[in-house]
């Protein structure tokens, strides 16, 4: 059953948290519109490798980093994590970070990767993707998809097999990147096949490019369009870096003449106070209604993105735990969630 299913019910879902509105009284909110790129590329620096020093264990993995070559002779760096015993047939996890395609390092989502490789025995690539303003779009598209081609390519040379699965996913700006990576390949009968996606707090739509079917339930721009991070005022600004295409079949799979049905299974995960929201929560319902297996998760009344926002908040650990979770279900190896909590908040 569809929790989610009149407006009713989503607008619902943005009642700020209390224990937000408490925060935000004590910590208002910056207005990140007026700062200009390199500032607040700086900023989520920083942010980034906090997050990163917040959770230091490695869980037994190993990390190394290499480069390959895109298609214009860019090197791109990839951060590989192997499992503490690594073995010659491990499913391979590719998972992408956000920050509004101008933003964003790739050791963004190292606590995930090494919690990833470490409960589900699997090689996880943490690629990375040129940025606005310097690039515009499709750029980073082109260059998630260079990545994954060489991937597949190579796994075998990484102590991966994509036989075993082969999972792309991402948050905010990189579940958009996973979710177009994912449509391209069903598009290209792309071989060996991805096998499940995450998409973590998506941007997939606009209001123009919104199926007659589900205007009535994207609601969230307006709802939440004063929110304290990625609202209407921020998202004006950072498309204006970027300058997407909301019509190109490079932005989202809701344009592409080719159906969802015979895509993977997905997580679809939402923020219930996020600008965003109603893309995931939409986006979720027309894979459903395509065929397509999915999970849906969402977090009443935290804004987009909040475990990185409020890290000192008690949902930011469980949304987390709940990602971490997930992709033990797209890889068909779930875990007790116990066990899941018992990774991820193990010391160094």
């Amino acid at each position: 059953m569809d929790p989610y299913n009149t407006p009713e019910a989503v607008l619902q879902l943005g009642v700020i948290n209390p224990e937000v509105e408490q925060i935000l009284k004590e910590n208002p909110a910056p207005d990140l519109s007026s700062d200009p790129p390199h500032i607040l590329r700086a900023g989520a620096d920083i942010g980034d490798r906090l997050a990163c020093e917040r959770k230091p264990a490695s869980h037994g993995t190993h990390e190394s980093v290499m480069t390959i070559t895109l298609r214009d002779g860019y090197e791109s760096e990839l951060r590989i994590v192997k499992p503490p015993n690594p073995q010659p047939n491990s499913p391979l996890v590719v998972l992408i970070y956000g920050g509004g395609f101008f933003t964003g390092l790739n050791i963004q989502l190292l606590p995930w990767a090494k919690a990833t490789a470490a409960l589900y025995n699997a090689t996880v690539v943490l690629p990375s993707y040129r940025l606005a303003p310097e690039y515009k779009f499709p750029t980073s598209h082109h260059d998630i998809w260079d990545t994954v081609k060489w991937l597949a390519a190579n796994a075998s040379s990484l102590g991966a097999d994509p036989s075993q699965g082969f999972v792309i996913g991402g948050s905010s700006a990189g579940a958009n990147l996973a979710a177009v990576t994912a449509h391209r390949a069903l598009r290209e009968n792309f071989s060996p096949p991805l096998t499940g996606v995450l998409a973590n707090i998506p941007p997939l739509l606009d209001e123009h490019i919104v199926p007659d079917k589900y205007k009535h339930l994207f609601l969230s721009r307006e709802q939440n369009g004063n929110g304290p991070v990625c609202n209407s005022k921020d998202l004006e600004v950072w498309m204006s870096w970027w300058l997407p295409d909301f019509r190109s079949v490079d932005y989202s799979p809701v344009n592409s003449d080719v159906p969802l049905a015979g895509l993977p299974p997905h997580v679809v995960m939402v923020d219930g106070m996020d600008t965003l929201r109603d893309d995931g929560l939409i986006y979720e319902k027309m894979l459903r209604d395509n065929g397509v297996a999915t999970r849906l998760v969402a977090w009443p009344g935290m804004p987009h993105g909040h475990w990185g926002m409020f890290p000192q908040h008690s949902l930011s650990d469980v949304a987390q735990i709940d990602t971490i979770s997930t992709i033990g279900w797209l890889l068909g190896n779930e875990v007790a969630r116990e066990k899941v909590e018992s990774i991820w908040n193990e010391e160094e």
